[in-house]
């Protein structure tokens, strides 16, 4: 997947794990969501930046 914010390139090794994680490249912290039964499909994951406030 691809950072939404520097578009750099992202390895995700456990697909289950919605814990935020940190951009190596531009240290935003970002988070997986996962909706499912959606119109596109079972499962939806999207990359996201998450709001830590």
């Amino acid at each position: 997947m691809k950072c939404p914010n520097c578009d750099q390139h992202i390895e995700i090794e456990d697909w289950q794990d919605l814990e935020p994680f940190t951009c190596e490249e531009c240290k935003e912290s970002l988070c997986l969501i996962i909706d499912e039964s959606t119109y596109q499909g079972a499962t939806n994951t999207r990359l996201v930046i998450c709001d830590d406030q």
